[in-house]
């Protein structure tokens, strides 16, 4: 059994300066086709200066992706015509690395744990709450930062 609050805070430390890259604002793609969503996402990046796309479909979030790097992606789970299992393993196809939240209106245990078995990196709640999804993305946001420090180390480490 793993320890959350160890997972979340890994390769985190007070003393450790953050990459350059970290300092660019937040960029986030939403695939959604509810408009109540798409407006508070809106708002709620708009509140944190965040760069936000709408995108209806899993397709229009991929190009999306591919126009403009973009790390994170908020999925709504009952996309009409798409199962967010099927979304998630679309972008995880992509080439670069990029952490899905998948956004719903019930969360418990066993679909968090599908998720993350899905390669998507946490559940938040619908409706949105401004300071809950701010701490989801800040989170998703640094695991970007280490994980493109840990790539990037391990690419200038010579192979044995």
């Amino acid at each position: 059994m793993f320890d959350l609050k160890r997972l979340v805070h890994m390769g985190k430390s007070e003393h450790q300066e953050a990459p350059e890259h970290s300092r660019e604002p937040v960029k986030l793609v939403a695939i959604t086709q509810n408009p109540d969503d798409s407006a508070q996402l809106r708002q709620i990046a708009a509140n944190y200066g965040w760069t936000i796309s709408i995108a209806g479909s899993s397709d229009a979030a991929v190009a999306a992706l591919n126009e403009q790097r973009t790390p994170l992606v908020i999925c709504d789970r009952d996309l009409p015509g798409e199962a967010w299992r099927d979304v998630l393993a679309k972008i995880a196809a992509q080439p670069q690395a990029v952490c899905v939240l998948l956004a719903s209106s019930v969360i418990d245990d066993y679909l968090w744990r599908q998720v993350i078995r899905h390669h998507g990196y946490d559940v938040v709640a619908k409706p949105f709450q401004p300071e809950d999804l701010r701490r989801a993305v800040t989170f998703a946001w640094s695991w970007r930062g280490w994980s493109y420090r840990h790539h990037t180390e391990a690419m200038h480490k010579p192979t044995a």
